[in-house]
């Protein structure tokens, strides 16, 4: 069936109102959900009036959680007690924790039993855990039960995406075994669950992190998971549309702490709270940048102004810091950028499993042996140029040219450790591999630099030379 367009519809609203509201309700959920999170308050309101109670809800869960949090504060109690009541518990608990705290009690009470017990013990749990993205509508019987038990139990549950596996417990509750409902069908209806079950059931712990959860569900080819509490009692499921949340959350999040912008994207955030997330890492690279300054100054002093002592061929040292400061931009920038696609590789290594944050030795010596042909290769590509460039300055090239993949090689150490480090520490990595990261670059870079300059202007003599 063709759908309607649903950005034109809500255009010609305010002037057409009878003759669109029919198209507003076959326009699908996600594309209301998404049109309405660029309008203003009143207009979402105005949308969802048009619609009943079970589509509104699915509209509801289906948008943006900015867009979810205006509407949780602007709806009736009245209004948002009936849209719960038409969701998942896992939706209507997350929906219910952005309504305001004052209100949050009467819509609570205003709960069908199952769904207010059911977002009570969600509430439980930090939304960024596994039990805060579980939900508890899971199909489980008991061992001792028969075949045909467990099929009435998947005849009674509402959410589709969690009947693939029936779960099996015992008196106690703690989680046994699983059946998948393909099995199930084909048991004999007197069969006992103990005897069909599979007893190697990969669980999730309620209070570890989401991203675990999403990680153990991705490398194991699963659909769904468990959930259990610390006496390994089933609590719920995570469900796969809750898995790609979390990795399209867990990655949005890495990109934004990267970026040094805290964690919301920009547009669901006032310009103060925007102001406040990028200030503390904006004053990292201020605070850096300052310091390369006064670095610089610091190794055109002491190293570069014995001009009366330090006297090549007729070249004073001050001559030869001149000629140096030239390409302290591409020694800064490509130290940079190998530092920092070295920590994101590791950052997202982390996130995948792929790099275990416990052993750094398996990365570091690849991630060494990779920046040190890049370095040479960029050393001799620039340290030819150089040469080229300026033949008036024979050793120029050759300066340029060997500081470059020492500066290198040092930026690829601090990327793969840093993050490293940052994991021990129990910091999110990904906060290393912003201004951070840049910042210890380019002053580490600046350092390398001028020593070996320094160096090799005592071995070969100062670029200026003829």
């Amino acid at each position: 069936m063709d759908h309607p367009d649903i950005q034109k519809l809500i255009e010609s609203l305010e002037t057409d109102l009878p003759d669109n509201e029919s198209s507003v309700e076959e326009a699908r959920a996600e594309d209301i959900a998404q049109a309405i999170s660029s309008l203003d308050g009143n207009t979402r309101l105005m949308i969802l009036s048009l619609l009943d109670d079970e589509r509104a809800a699915e509209v509801v869960a289906t948008t943006d959680e900015h867009t979810q949090e205006s509407l949780a504060r602007s709806l009736g109690v009245d209004r948002l007690v009936r849209l719960l009541n038409e969701m998942d518990p896992d939706d209507a608990a997350d929906l219910l924790a952005l309504a305001p705290k004052k209100s949050q009690p009467a819509v609570l009470e205003g709960l069908e039993d199952d769904l207010s017990r059911s977002v009570s013990v969600l509430g439980q749990y930090r939304p960024d855990t596994a039990g805060g993205i579980m939900t508890t509508d899971v199909v489980a019987v008991p061992s001792d039960a028969l075949a045909r038990d467990g099929l009435d139990h998947v005849g009674q549950v509402e959410q589709p995406e969690v009947i693939g596996t029936v779960f099996v417990t015992d008196a106690a509750g703690t989680l046994v075994g699983s059946v998948s409902l393909r099995d199930l069908l084909r048991a004999r209806p007197k069969s006992v669950m103990a005897d069909l079950m599979e007893t190697d059931v990969i669980a999730v712990s309620a209070e570890e992190d989401q991203e675990e959860a999403a990680r153990l569900v991705d490398h194991y080819g699963l659909t769904s998971i468990p959930v259990v509490d610390a006496a390994g009692r089933l609590r719920g499921l995570i469900t796969a549309d809750d898995v790609i949340d979390v990795l399209e959350e867990e990655a949005s999040e890495d990109m934004m702490r990267l970026a040094g912008t805290g964690v919301t994207h920009p547009v669901a955030e006032s310009l103060s709270t925007r102001l406040l997330a990028r200030a503390p890492w904006l004053t990292v690279t201020l605070a850096g940048t300052f310091f390369a300054g006064i670095l610089l100054e610091f190794v055109e002093k002491t190293w570069f102004s014995l001009d009366a002592v330090l006297v090549t061929a007729g070249v004073p040292m001050a001559t030869t810091f001149k000629m140096l400061m030239f390409y302290i931009p591409m020694i800064g920038g490509m130290a940079g950028n190998v530092g920092t696609q070295s920590s994101t590789i590791m950052i997202r290594g982390f996130a995948t499993g792929e790099v275990d944050p416990r052993h750094p030795a398996r990365m570091l010596w690849g991630e060494m042996a990779l920046a040190l042909m890049i370095g040479v290769l960029a050393g001799l590509v620039v340290g030819g140029l150089v040469t080229v460039t300026h033949p008036a300055h024979p050793n120029l090239g050759i300066i340029v040219g060997a500081a470059l993949p020492c500066a290198i090689l040092c930026a690829a150490l601090a990327g793969t450790l840093i993050p490293f480090a940052c994991h021990a520490a129990k910091v999110d990595p990904a906060y290393a591999g912003g201004p951070f990261l840049l910042t210890v670059n380019d002053l580490a870079a600046y350092i390398i630099y001028f020593w070996v300059a320094i160096q090799l202007t005592g071995l070969l003599g100062p670029p200026t030379v003829s």
